[in-house]
């Protein structure tokens, strides 16, 4: 939905209009009747913050009596806060007057996803997965989830967990000192 919305021609071309309300409909949005234009409608709507006009004279507003939203029957679940964040921030850059697309900042991030999805060749060098790499991700996972359970220690605990910490940060800056390290 995002590459499509990103790259369709203008909100008058039938062939892109069917295909972005198409993705929506795959997305799992469900709509009282079934209509041509308010697939595209909502994905526009919700995704594209950007679009000056809605296909089938559809209002911008979503407490417009000509809204989009009107027209959905149901909306997935998985799509739920994506939607209300990508609400939220359409309307600050509103009120801000700053242009601003969810389509247009994903679909970069959404064709290397479909790229990488579609390749059917068998796995490069380049693209090797080193142990380094997944010691790394260990690591910050690890650290991440320290992190998680420090903050819910009792506060007495927490202290002496947080002085254990830095004595051992502080003796490893100093082995790397004496090794010659910065």
């Amino acid at each position: 939905v995002m590459v499509a919305l990103a790259e369709r021609a203008s909100v008058d071309s039938p062939e892109d209009m069917k295909e972005v309300g198409d993705l929506a409909l795959e997305l799992g949005v469900q709509l009282n009747e079934e209509k041509t234009r308010p697939p595209a409608a909502v994905a526009m709507w919700l995704f594209d913050g950007m679009a000056e006009t809605l296909p089938g004279g559809y209002d911008k507003g979503e407490l417009s009596p000509n809204s989009p939203v009107k027209e959905l029957k149901s909306f997935p679940q998985d799509l739920v806060l994506v939607g209300r964040a990508s609400i939220l921030i359409k309307g600050l850059s509103n009120r801000l007057n700053i242009p601003w697309s969810l389509a247009r900042e994903w679909a970069p991030i959404a064709r290397r996803v479909l790229d990488r999805s579609t390749i059917s060749e068998p796995a490069q060098t380049e693209s090797r997965i080193r142990f380094r790499d997944v010691w790394s991700y260990f690591k910050e996972w690890g650290q991440g989830k320290a992190s998680v359970v420090g903050r819910r220690l009792p506060a007495p605990i927490r202290t002496r967990v947080a002085g254990l910490v830095l004595k051992i940060q502080d003796s490893r800056a100093r082995r790397a000192m004496r090794r010659g390290k910065p």
